[in-house]
Protein backbone atom coordinates (compact mmCIF):
# COMPACT_ATOMS: atom_id res chain seq x y z
CA UNK A 1 0.00 0.00 0.00
CA UNK A 2 1.72 3.16 -0.62
CA UNK A 3 1.77 6.64 1.55
CA UNK A 4 -0.59 8.47 0.32
CA UNK A 5 -2.87 5.77 0.48
CA UNK A 6 -2.23 5.57 4.04
CA UNK A 7 -2.37 9.36 4.83
CA UNK A 8 -5.83 9.68 3.49
CA UNK A 9 -8.74 8.02 4.78
CA UNK A 10 -10.58 8.78 1.52
CA UNK A 11 -8.06 7.74 -1.83
CA UNK A 12 -7.95 10.96 -3.81
CA UNK A 13 -9.04 9.96 -7.62
CA UNK A 14 -7.71 12.68 -10.37
CA UNK A 15 -10.46 12.36 -13.49
CA UNK A 16 -8.80 13.55 -16.82
CA UNK A 17 -12.35 14.11 -19.06
CA UNK A 18 -13.72 16.37 -21.20
CA UNK A 19 -16.82 14.86 -21.88
CA UNK A 20 -19.40 16.18 -18.75
CA UNK A 21 -21.43 12.91 -19.47
CA UNK A 22 -18.57 10.61 -19.26
CA UNK A 23 -17.28 12.72 -16.28
CA UNK A 24 -20.90 12.97 -14.52
CA UNK A 25 -21.18 9.33 -14.49
CA UNK A 26 -17.74 8.52 -13.59
CA UNK A 27 -17.74 10.62 -10.77
CA UNK A 28 -20.96 9.64 -9.72
CA UNK A 29 -19.98 5.63 -9.61
CA UNK A 30 -16.68 6.39 -8.54
CA UNK A 31 -18.15 8.86 -5.43
CA UNK A 32 -20.40 5.82 -4.68
CA UNK A 33 -17.51 3.08 -4.40
CA UNK A 34 -15.91 5.24 -1.31
CA UNK A 35 -13.38 7.61 -3.40
CA UNK A 36 -12.97 11.52 -3.50
CA UNK A 37 -12.93 12.64 -7.35
CA UNK A 38 -11.34 15.77 -8.56
CA UNK A 39 -12.26 16.63 -12.24
CA UNK A 40 -9.74 18.12 -14.92
CA UNK A 41 -11.49 18.56 -17.92
CA UNK A 42 -7.60 19.70 -20.04
CA UNK A 43 -4.26 18.60 -19.70
CA UNK A 44 -3.66 21.47 -18.33
CA UNK A 45 -5.57 21.56 -15.75
CA UNK A 46 -4.35 18.25 -14.74
CA UNK A 47 -1.00 19.00 -14.86
CA UNK A 48 -1.94 21.73 -12.35
CA UNK A 49 -3.34 19.24 -9.72
CA UNK A 50 -0.88 17.16 -10.54
CA UNK A 51 1.76 19.70 -9.32
CA UNK A 52 -0.12 20.88 -6.89
CA UNK A 53 -1.26 18.21 -4.38
CA UNK A 54 -0.86 14.12 -3.73
CA UNK A 55 -2.85 11.69 -5.57
CA UNK A 56 -3.99 8.32 -5.14
CA UNK A 57 -4.66 7.48 -8.84
CA UNK A 58 -5.47 9.08 -11.95
CA UNK A 59 -8.14 8.49 -14.66
CA UNK A 60 -6.92 9.45 -17.55
CA UNK A 61 -8.55 10.36 -21.25
CA UNK A 62 -6.05 10.64 -23.95
CA UNK A 63 -8.05 12.59 -26.33
CA UNK A 64 -8.49 15.68 -24.93
CA UNK A 65 -9.24 19.22 -26.60
CA UNK A 66 -6.08 20.83 -25.73
CA UNK A 67 -3.81 18.06 -27.30
CA UNK A 68 -2.34 17.28 -24.02
CA UNK A 69 -3.00 13.95 -23.27
CA UNK A 70 -0.15 12.72 -24.01
CA UNK A 71 1.58 15.14 -22.33
CA UNK A 72 0.02 14.29 -18.56
CA UNK A 73 0.87 10.69 -19.89
CA UNK A 74 4.63 11.42 -19.70
CA UNK A 75 4.33 13.80 -16.53
CA UNK A 76 2.76 10.24 -14.89
CA UNK A 77 5.50 8.09 -16.83
CA UNK A 78 8.30 10.62 -15.29
CA UNK A 79 6.80 10.67 -11.94
CA UNK A 80 6.20 7.08 -11.61
CA UNK A 81 9.85 6.20 -12.54
CA UNK A 82 11.50 9.39 -9.94
CA UNK A 83 9.58 9.11 -7.24
CA UNK A 84 6.80 6.46 -7.01
CA UNK A 85 3.95 8.29 -8.57
CA UNK A 86 0.38 7.64 -8.74
CA UNK A 87 -0.74 4.43 -10.57
CA UNK A 88 -3.08 5.58 -13.41
CA UNK A 89 -5.29 4.10 -15.68
CA UNK A 90 -5.70 5.12 -19.50
CA UNK A 91 -9.31 5.63 -21.20
CA UNK A 92 -9.61 5.85 -24.94
CA UNK A 93 -11.79 5.68 -28.00
CA UNK A 94 -8.96 4.19 -29.43
CA UNK A 95 -7.57 0.48 -28.60
CA UNK A 96 -4.70 0.22 -26.72
CA UNK A 97 -2.76 -0.71 -30.06
CA UNK A 98 -3.50 2.37 -31.75
CA UNK A 99 -3.03 4.07 -28.56
CA UNK A 100 0.02 2.66 -28.04
CA UNK A 101 1.08 3.40 -31.61
CA UNK A 102 0.21 7.42 -30.91
CA UNK A 103 1.37 7.72 -27.23
CA UNK A 104 4.13 5.34 -26.56
CA UNK A 105 3.86 2.63 -24.40
CA UNK A 106 0.40 2.99 -21.75
CA UNK A 107 1.62 1.65 -19.01
CA UNK A 108 -0.50 1.17 -16.30
CA UNK A 109 -4.14 -0.22 -17.09
CA UNK A 110 -5.91 0.99 -20.45
CA UNK A 111 -10.12 0.82 -20.86
CA UNK A 112 -11.13 1.08 -24.35
CA UNK A 113 -14.10 3.18 -24.16
CA UNK A 114 -17.75 2.80 -23.61
CA UNK A 115 -16.89 0.80 -20.66
CA UNK A 116 -18.77 0.07 -17.37
CA UNK A 117 -18.15 3.01 -14.60
CA UNK A 118 -18.22 0.32 -11.70
CA UNK A 119 -15.71 -1.60 -13.70
CA UNK A 120 -13.14 1.10 -13.23
CA UNK A 121 -14.12 1.44 -9.43
CA UNK A 122 -13.30 -2.20 -9.28
CA UNK A 123 -10.17 -1.60 -11.09
CA UNK A 124 -9.00 0.83 -9.08
CA UNK A 125 -9.85 -0.68 -5.58
CA UNK A 126 -7.72 -3.44 -7.22
CA UNK A 127 -4.83 -1.00 -8.30
CA UNK A 128 -5.08 0.77 -4.47
CA UNK A 129 -5.42 -2.44 -2.40
CA UNK A 130 -8.75 -1.64 -1.20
Amino acid sequence: MSDRIIQSQTPQVLVVEDDRGVTRMLGFALREAGFQVLLAASGQEALFLLESRPMDAVVLDLGLPDGQGGVVLDWLRRHQESNGGPPWVVMSALDRHEATQRYGPIGGRFLAKPFDPWELARLLNSILGL
